[in-house]
């Protein structure tokens, strides 16, 4: 039985770590010298909330590690909206030397973050405008992971200074059965000697 409890204990907070995510697909060459941009609808955005990460997952141009003056890799996700305000308060990443920009890991495939409420307001009524450097970007996800349940507590409980020892084998309970069947015997004899006296 104990055995049981713990396959569904596992296999719940399994489903509570589930993901639901959805994902855009891009598939844009930024380019480098800030030459290319592309944009994501607003509606795209629609379920995000503050708990949601957004994750760019792309591929890096590697050639420009032999270009002096480009040997860079970055994305720079914006309002689009006039001027096109750079989301500099993206949350869990790192900005570049000059404030401007998200850079990127050369040897990596993909970079995530989340939005204050604000910036996440703007970009579902004005969508995300995207600039960058050296990479291609392939596609977006955005993504809700619920938060995991805490353990279920299977330890037995400590018996009583005056109860009988725990059993050997918890799993079967015939001891447990076995103590009760013979604290019955005893007080059924106790009985019966009491009777025989009277």
């Amino acid at each position: 039985m104990k055995k049981f409890v713990s396959i569904v204990t596992a296999a719940a907070a399994f489903a509570a770590l589930s993901v639901s995510a959805s994902a855009y697909t891009i598939d844009v060459d930024l380019g480098f010298g800030w030459s290319a941009n592309t944009t994501i609808p607003g509606e795209e955005f629609d379920d995000a909330t503050t708990d949601t990460t957004i994750t760019f997952t792309y591929e890096a141009n590697k050639a420009l590690a032999d270009m002096p003056g480009q040997e860079y890799w970055c994305i720079k996700p914006m309002i689009n909206d006039e001027g096109w305000p750079f989301l500099e308060n993206a949350i869990g990443v790192e900005l570049s030397e000059g404030g401007d920009s998200i850079p990127v890991d050369v040897e990596g495939n993909s970079v995530s973050f989340k939005l204050n409420e604000e910036d996440l307001e703007h970009v579902k009524i004005a969508g995300m405008a995207l600039m960058g450097h050296g990479v291609k970007l392939l596609e977006m996800t955005l993504s809700n992971e619920a938060a995991a349940p805490a353990p279920a507590d299977n330890t037995p409980a400590a018996p009583a200074d005056n109860a009988p020892a725990a059993s050997a084998n918890p799993d079967s309970g015939v001891e447990s059965l076995a103590v009760v069947a013979g604290v019955g015997a005893l007080a059924l004899g106790a009985m019966i000697v009491a009777k025989k006296r009277k």
